[in-house]
């Protein structure tokens, strides 16, 4: 059994990416994982800084004290780490951007010394977006960061799931996806 944390980016109330997150952990729970879903649109969650704090000599994480540190162990202690978020203006939106930045503190070790504790995690991206094509859409950037992420963590690409969809709760409509979304969550 993985611990599966989900992490929802979506401001919009009955959002599409939300949607095909929930089937995600609805697939996950099917096959026994323990699934926690955090929606963080809503949270107060600061940019990182760069100050380096967290990578100090008896540094006890990041040192910005906002809605992002209940996050923290919730982060160390998963085995899968899902990201969902709408693409917008080509790429992934700002807060789950915000969010991958801040996990800095935990993904990267000063100087490299050691591997990065995101070495023994998965790492999967759910998206939606208004266009058709996953390329003008920027579908493909979005893809492209958290595969880079993956690389430079050291972490396991997990997979992805997205498609189309414009206004809030058309993404249901699409039966053959949210059974992908399924399947993907069963997959992990």
């Amino acid at each position: 059994m993985a611990k599966v944390v989900i992490v929802n980016s979506s401001f919009r109330n009955n959002s599409n990416s939300s949607e095909l997150g929930l089937r995600v952990a609805e697939g996950a729970r099917n096959k026994g994982h323990e699934v926690t879903v955090i929606d963080i649109s809503r949270l107060r969650i600061e940019p990182c800084r760069g100050c380096e704090g967290c990578h100090q000599p008896k540094s006890k994480g990041c040192v910005v004290k906002d809605d992002m540190q209940p996050l923290f162990p919730l982060v160390r202690e998963a085995d899968v780490i899902i990201y969902v978020s709408p693409v917008y203006w080509f790429t992934l939106c700002g807060q789950i951007k915000q969010f991958i930045d801040r996990c800095y503190s935990v993904a990267v070790q000063p100087e490299h010394k050691e591997p990065s504790p995101f070495s023994t995690k998965k790492l999967g991206l759910v998206m939606t977006y208004g266009d058709e094509d996953p390329f003008n859409s920027g579908c493909v950037n979005a893809l492209r960061s958290v595969q880079d992420t993956c690389l430079f963590t050291g972490a396991t690409w997990a997979g992805a799931v997205y498609g189309s969809a414009t206004d809030p709760g058309d993404i249901r409509s699409n039966a053959a996806l949210m059974e992908k979304a399924v399947k993907f969550g069963e997959s992990l």
